[in-house]
C-alpha cells in the first residue's frame, strides 16, 4: 500500500497514457498505409477510363460528377449523381458508392480533383473506382519547350 501512495502521481500520469496508446494500437484505421500499392494503379493508368474504354465496362455504372456543372461527358450512359468533393465522405454518399454493383466513374473538369477523390475512396476500401477522362494521357506536355534565355 505504501508503494501505491509513493508512486501515485506517476501512476496517475502513466496509466491514462498507456490506455490511450493501447487504444490507438488496436483501433482500426480507415486509411491504409501501403503507399506503393495505392500509387501503382496511377502509374500504370489502370484507374483511368476514357470514352473509348467506356464500352468495355459492365454492370451498373455510377457516374459521380465532382463539379457543380455536369458538362463534358456526352455519350456516357449510367446513373449520374452530383457529389461535390467536400461531401464525398458523408455517410450517405459513401454508402451509395459502396453498394453500387458495378464501376464507379469519377468525373471532374480538373483531373487532379478526380485523382484525389479516387485516392481517398480507394484507401477507404471502395472497389471498382475509376477516373473518367476525355484524354488518355493527362500528363502530356502541352506547351512548347524553349531554351533558357538566361543561360550563357
Amino acid at each position: 500500500m505504501d508503494l501505491v501512495k509513493k508512486f501515485r502521481a506517476v501512476i496517475i500520469v502513466v496509466l491514462p497514457v498507456l490506455i490511450l496508446v493501447l487504444i490507438r494500437l488496436f483501433s482500426t484505421n480507415q486509411f491504409r498505409n501501403d503507399a506503393k500499392k495505392w500509387a501503382e494503379p496511377s502509374v500504370i493508368q489502370s484507374n483511368i477510363i476514357t470514352h473509348e474504354k467506356y464500352g468495355s465496362l459492365s454492370g451498373n455504372i455510377l457516374i459521380i460528377h465532382l463539379d457543380a456543372e455536369k458538362n463534358g461527358i456526352s455519350g456516357i450512359k449510367g446513373n449520374e449523381v452530383e457529389i461535390l468533393p467536400d461531401a464525398i465522405l458523408q455517410s450517405e454518399n459513401l454508402k451509395q458508392i459502396k453498394k453500387n454493383n458495378g464501376p464507379v466513374l469519377l468525373f471532374s473538369a480538373d483531373p487532379a480533383i478526380s485523382s484525389r477523390i479516387w485516392m481517398v475512396l480507394s484507401q477507404l476500401g471502395c472497389k471498382n473506382i475509376f477516373i473518367l477522362t476525355k484524354e488518355a494521357d493527362n500528363e502530356v506536355l502541352k506547351y512548347k519547350l524553349q531554351n533558357d534565355s538566361t543561360k550563357k
